[in-house]
């Protein structure tokens, strides 16, 4: 009878220690803090541990897609995109971060140069939601690769009022595009607008230099302005551009 208790108490034991293991969620959020500070192999072991736990679970896929793509594993990252995607599709339950598995698996797709699976990829996020102004922006680098500067200009008008014009990056590459469109006094907005946000962008500057040269045919006082600029913060080709038209 002894033994009969003993061999039920440990056996309730080892139930209630199975049982307070972490949840593939509670896993999973504890990957996502290792991505936050860029631990990304020990997020991926995270990330597997939570997916064992729950075959179903999106969020760690998608995560743990992020972490091979932080460490150019762009084909792991891709099958764990599409294998949240997969999910996605055949669950009935809503899910508001699903714009990322699309976002996610174009941008690999944009790295390893599959452009038309980029914008398709990007396409149907900005589809789950059309406020996440970085996916206008991703897609209008793709575009202008594919597509042409006119429909990449559109993605980049976009992400500019989805940012509030706020965010240098996309003013940037909205001035760079349209210089080579050769709308040099647009690009010039543009670039003023970017270094507005940021006194210390080089590349703004550097690249306002050959706008401005654009408009004149040369390099006037303001283009070496521009670019004594730019080599004060230590963009290298604003060095070689000074030497070659500046002195």
């Amino acid at each position: 009878m002894k033994t009969k208790q003993i061999n039920l108490l440990f056996a309730i034991l080892t139930f209630l220690l199975i049982g307070c293991g972490p949840s593939s969620q509670e896993l999973t959020n504890q990957g996502k803090q290792k991505l936050a500070d860029s631990k990304f192999k020990e997020a991926i072991s995270l990330f597997d541990a939570a997916i064992k736990e729950d075959a179903n679970n999106m969020d760690a896929y998608n995560s743990r897609g992020y972490a091979h793509m932080a460490l150019e594993e762009y084909s792991k990252a891709n099958d764990d995109f599409t294998l949240a995607i997969e999910l996605y599709k055949q669950t009935e339950e809503d899910v508001p971060d699903a714009y990322k598995y699309f976002y996610n698996r174009g941008n690999v797709r944009r790295f390893t140069r599959d452009y038309e699976g980029a914008v398709n990829d990007y396409t149907q996020a900005i589809q789950l939601d059309a406020t996440i102004y970085d996916i206008y922006l991703n897609r209008a680098f793709v575009n202008a690769e594919i597509v042409g500067a006119a429909e990449a200009l559109k993605d980049f008008e976009k992400a500019e009022e989805l940012s509030e014009g706020k965010d240098k990056r996309v003013l940037y590459h909205k001035a760079r595009l349209l210089s080579v469109m050769k709308d040099f006094e647009g690009a010039i907005v543009d670039f003023d607008k970017a270094i507005a946000l940021d006194n210390k962008y080089a590349e703004a500057y550097y690249y306002k230099a050959l706008a401005i040269s654009g408009t004149t045919g040369k390099a006037d006082e303001r283009v070496c302005k521009m670019l004594s600029m730019a080599e004060a913060l230590g963009y290298s080709p604003a060095t070689a551009a000074l030497q070659e038209y500046c002195e």
